[in-house]
């Protein structure tokens, strides 16, 4: 009787102990997990910020980049104002230069006694070309036979030729044609060569 007194006892005592364990387990693992959860919860902190400083640096760079192309393209438009101020100025005098051009070009063909007269005025026309070639005008060159281009040259009229090489040649200058620097202020007027219809090389 007494013997199995002792191992219920022993029994009770053993189960006690396995109990005891295994809510001393059960503490160790909370303090872990209370431990570790500071730790979690702060990189979790630190990865959110992390990101945030990204995305604002992304944010940055882009309003950095549209900045400095918005800089550049303010300062391409300022220096094509600057480089082309004298257009509208210049435009307005072609027409006085064609009237000076014409009537110096045909003092042969004028009376002896109005050829001085006429003569005086070509220091003037010198002058106001320096002075437009000074603000980066330019005469466009141009000479019958030459070959026609549609950037610089307008063709008023053309001329029938019977040479096939002087066909899409210019064959007649009305008026000069002028840049301001590299912008074109008005196209050479000209004439262009059209071969005789009989002269045509038939199509195959």
């Amino acid at each position: 009787m007494d013997e199995n007194k002792k191992e219920n006892k022993e029994e009770v005592e053993k189960e006690a102990s396995k109990n005891e364990t295994k809510e001393e387990k059960k503490v160790e693992a909370n303090e872990d997990t209370n431990k570790n959860k500071p730790k979690k919860e702060k990189k979790d902190f630190i990865n959110k910020l992390q990101e945030e400083v990204k995305e604002w640096q992304n944010k940055y760079y882009r309003l950095y980049a549209d900045m400095d192309n918005l800089r550049k393209q303010y300062q391409k438009d300022y220096a094509n104002v600057v480089k082309y101020q004298s257009q509208a100025i210049v435009e307005k005098l072609l027409p006085s230069l064609d009237v000076f051009s014409m009537v110096i070009g045909s003092v042969d063909n004028l009376p002896a006694e109005v050829k001085n007269y006429v003569m005086g005025f070509d220091a003037v026309y010198r002058q106001m070309l320096q002075a437009l070639e000074s603000e980066g005008v330019s005469e466009i060159v141009c000479k019958i036979g030459d070959e026609f281009n549609h950037d610089i040259h307008y063709a008023m009229d053309t001329v029938e030729v019977e040479d096939k090489e002087k066909e899409n040649k210019i064959v007649k200058i009305y008026l000069k044609g002028y840049k301001l620097h590299d912008r074109l202020l008005r196209a050479v007027t000209v004439s262009v060569g059209v071969l005789k219809k009989e002269n045509k090389e038939p199509e195959a």
